[in-house]
């Protein structure tokens, strides 16, 4: 869909807050705290940001986007192409970080990691829930939100912990993490490393894999090789055609190149737009979208960065 952009405002060092809309002031299409659009940036990716506003406001979207100094056109295009009044096209939201019913939530956040939390804080505070927020960053000028977060209704459920101030996942986490609370959920978005480390800390204090869920807001290139280094042969169950697949191709892009559609976002492994069923062999799963179990079931799995362990794959398509 197209939207307008209709304000540009700064959030913190480096950050922009993009308020979008419908041209003609339609109502756009409803979301719960948590979901993303793709976003086709200025340079022409497609990129997945977070909606940071109220679900509740149904005339306008709005983003807090980041300027990554190693950006490949999405952020730094947002940054510096983008202008008030101009067009940008969007995807419908989709939602793989919802809120899962709980006696009580632990929101954690490092860096632009803020952006679905505060819209799930915003939520909950609402509705009159228990919960808390911890947000990670390297400095009070860089913290997105931060007049809301040190006032207002979400104030006194707030610790900011700012690495200028001493303040550290790895060395000073939040105290209500150290032990399991079977009545808890706790949600977090941020950079690999920090979630990589919060799951071991979160292991280790005795709470289950299903009481905590992670959104990673940006992947590491993952491997184009299988692991013998070798290729594949991925089959089209409708048509029965097969086409070889190199230890540097990618599925999606192979099938794309034989006029097979395929819908493409992030191709990172990331957003699940383009997660297909497996009807036979197995697959080398290297997203983060499908769960431990999903995986497991080897029933589907991700063309843009996921490959085979098997000679031959066969798809549903």
């Amino acid at each position: 869909m197209e939207l307008m952009v209709s304000a540009i405002r700064v959030n913190g060092d480096d950050n922009l807050d993009i308020e979008l809309m419908d041209p003609a002031g339609a109502d756009l299409p409803a979301f719960e705290p948590g979901a993303h659009i793709d976003i086709r940036t200025p340079a022409g990716p497609l990129r997945q940001y977070s909606l940071c506003g109220p679900a509740t406001d149904r005339r306008r979207y709005r983003i807090c986007v980041r300027k990554d100094p190693a950006s490949r056109g999405g952020s730094r295009s947002l940054h510096a192409d983008l202008r008030v009044r101009g067009r940008i096209e969007a995807s419908a939201p989709r939602n793989l970080f919802g809120l899962p019913d709980a006696g009580r939530y632990i929101l954690v956040s490092a860096g632009i990691g803020i952006t679905p939390i505060i819209a799930m804080a915003r939520d909950l505070a609402a509705r009159g829930a228990q919960f808390e927020l911890h947000h990670f960053e390297r400095s009070r000028a860089r913290v997105p939100f931060l007049d809301e977060l040190e006032a207002g209704p979400l104030a006194t459920a707030v610790t900011l912990h700012l690495g200028e101030e001493g303040g550290s996942f790895r060395h000073a986490p939040p105290a209500s993490l150290g032990s399991a609370d079977p009545d808890a959920a706790v949600l977090a978005c941020g950079p690999s490393g920090f979630l990589d480390l919060m799951g071991e800390r979160l292991t280790e204090a005795g709470w289950q894999p299903h009481q905590f869920h992670f959104e990673r807001f940006r992947v590491e290139p993952a491997p184009v090789a299988n692991v013998a280094g070798v290729g594949f042969e991925v089959r089209v169950a409708s048509s029965g055609r097969s086409f070889p697949v190199g230890p540097a191709d990618t599925i999606a892009k192979v099938l794309m190149a034989h006029g097979v559609a395929v819908e493409l976002s992030c191709e990172q492994g990331m957003c699940g737009a383009c997660l297909t069923g497996v009807l036979e062999g197995t697959p080398d799963h290297r997203d983060i979208v499908l769960s431990d179990a999903e995986r497991a079931s080897n029933t589907q799995m991700t063309l843009c960065c996921s490959r085979s362990l098997s000679p031959v794959l066969v798809l549903d398509l």
